[in-house]
């Protein structure tokens, strides 16, 4: 006479929660994972900086749209490279596209209204890049305007929304609005030179 088969056990997360419950161990959420925290530099500076009142400041510019902070936290000093949420300025230093119309301009702009200065940096979603960069609005203190949307209404650079990020998408967009009409930066002098999709 053959044995029954055995009867199927319960599921596996379900056997984990009642040996987390059995155990004393506190389980919150075991599935599905969710994403990583970022490490290094990139989430010691999450840390610091997502708590309300917390500032930086920029000690240089890389192009446009993307700078370098400082900040400071429990194991010191440390800086970190920030790219703008919800704006993309014209290429200076691409290997494929080279110098694009009003790169330049929006470049050089960038580093005066940034450099030195004390910000504040406001994350939205997702907070770190693949590239281990920061994703986050800069504000400088005794702004109203952080430099995204400055960018944008002076015709320096044109919205980039990523999903899951979005929360600035419609008042960039209105921004960018206003200045294409007006014709300011960019949408005056570049013409057909505009990247696509703009």
């Amino acid at each position: 006479m053959r044995a029954a088969p055995p009867r199927p056990g319960p599921p596996p997360a379900l056997v984990v929660v009642l040996a987390a419950v059995a155990g004393g161990f506190g389980a919150t959420r075991l599935w599905p994972p969710g994403p990583a925290a970022p490490g290094g530099v990139a989430g010691r500076a999450v840390a610091a900086l997502a708590v309300p009142g917390a500032r930086a400041r920029v000690v240089g510019t890389v192009d446009g749209d993307t700078a370098r902070i400082a900040f400071r936290d429990d194991a010191g000093r440390a800086t970190v490279t920030v790219r703008y949420l919800g704006v993309d300025t014209p290429e200076t230093k691409h290997p494929d596209r080279g110098v694009e119309c009003f790169g330049p301009e929006a470049s050089h702009r960038n580093r005066d209204w940034a450099t030195g200065r004390l910000v504040r940096v406001r994350f939205d979603v997702e907070r770190v890049d693949p590239y281990g960069r920061l994703l986050a609005a800069l504000t400088p203190e005794g702004w109203r305007r952080s430099l995204s949307e400055r960018l944008v209404a002076e015709g320096l650079g044109r919205v980039l929304v990523i999903a899951p990020n979005g929360v600035d998408a419609p008042r960039l967009r209105r921004v960018q609005e206003r200045a294409r009409r007006a014709g300011r930066g960019q949408w005056g002098s570049c013409g057909n030179a505009l990247p696509s999709g703009t």
